[in-house]
């Protein structure tokens, strides 16, 4: 079977999302027997308060959520607090303990053994990637619950969501982005053209997602003193090593905690390394610390020390991002929103303006 097309820069990517995946698996294998159907009812309950359908979700549950879905009033806390109860009880169907959602006591009869709610899901993605495949899309990425799809159009569209519904699954079409660079399963940087966020620069992974080099290359927001930060934790301690000025092997090492935000500073400056503490004496540096020395960020901003920072740390940070997408392609061209993504699929692009249209 073909695999995603990870790494690489992509246009008029839609991004369909399952509405709670293995919630619904749970309602397909009618895996709480005759409680099932309650356990539904807060899932559809949750989902429609979330769509602000509120006569829905006042006749679900026999109308006991009635009372708190008053006209008017924000409802999302009462969403997240279904989601909560949702995604728990789904969570202790795969606990390696007894629960009241589970019977792992039962050791080969278990209904839930090796996780099948999950599998369920899994192998569902996995088989809709292939049919999408094989109509001749390109599947940039797929993830536990959602599937991106460059140059869609109304028919890709319309067939995952059937697709979906033959298993009992619904799709949402969250976004659609006219721009997207993908470097791993878990980090890109994309411009949304149709969505909740639309016009907009969206990144998930840690490269793109560190604030000096989401605004310096993409949103161009103002640059601010907690842009500046770096947030390090250690599972033993922090210490810093103000040995700038002393003897070649001699350390001055001062104890921070276990976490605890920080700025790196000039050569000059009375930095220090980040080091953590090893078994056998040893010191070893903090995750992406080595090469520069550092201060505690409240020291600095309560000193009124911002000059100090040594601003090519985050200048090498977004040099290493300009580099990645370069990768795949050219930067420059990449953020040029003022040029159009021409889509090798015209209806795709007759798709894209057609849902634009109707956001308005």
């Amino acid at each position: 079977m073909p695999k995603e097309e990870l790494g690489g820069i992509f246009g008029n990517v839609a991004l369909l999302d399952v509405a709670s995946l293995h919630p619904t698996s749970i309602e397909a294998m009618n895996f709480f027997g005759p409680y099932t159907k309650r356990f539904s009812d807060i899932k559809q309950a949750r989902i429609a308060i979330k769509h602000k359908d509120l006569d829905k979700a006042r006749g679900l549950m026999d109308g006991a959520l009635a009372p708190l879905l008053k006209e008017g009033e924000d409802t999302k806390s009462l969403a997240q607090a279904l989601k909560i109860v949702i995604n728990s009880t789904y969570g202790l169907t795969s606990a390696h303990f007894p629960t009241k959602f589970n019977d792992v006591d039962n050791g080969v009869n278990d209904r839930n053994i090796e996780n099948m709610v999950a599998k369920r899901g899994a192998l569902f993605m996995v088989l809709l990637k292939q049919k999408v495949y094989e109509l001749g899309y390109t599947v940039v990425h797929v993830k536990t619950d959602s599937i991106k799809i460059a140059d869609a159009d109304e028919f890709i569209i319309n067939f995952v969501n059937d697709f979906g519904k033959h298993y009992g699954y619904t799709f949402e079409l969250e976004a659609i982005y006219d721009r997207l660079c993908i470097v791993n399963k878990s980090t890109y940087i994309a411009h949304s053209a149709y969505g909740d966020e639309v016009n907009e620069w969206t990144a998930t992974g840690l490269q793109f997602q560190v604030p000096y080099v989401f605004k310096t290359l993409f949103s161009h927001e103002p640059i601010e003193f907690k842009d500046l930060t770096e947030t390090k934790s250690a599972t033993t301690a922090i210490y810093l090593d103000f040995n700038e000025g002393l003897p070649e092997g001699e350390h001055n090492y001062d104890f921070v905690g276990k976490v605890s935000a920080f700025s790196p500073v000039k050569p000059g400056c009375g930095g220090g390394l980040l080091v953590r503490q090893m078994k056998d004496n040893k010191w070893n540096a903090i995750t992406g610390s080595k090469g520069y020395r550092w201060k505690e960020s409240s020291i600095i901003r309560d000193r009124g020390l911002e000059n100090e920072i040594d601003m090519r740390y985050y200048e090498k940070l977004a040099n290493d991002a300009i580099e990645t997408i370069n990768r795949y392609g050219d930067y420059q061209s990449f953020v040029d929103l003022d040029t159009p993504y021409v889509s090798p699929n015209p209806n795709s692009q007759a798709y894209l303006d057609a849902r634009r249209g109707q956001a308005r």
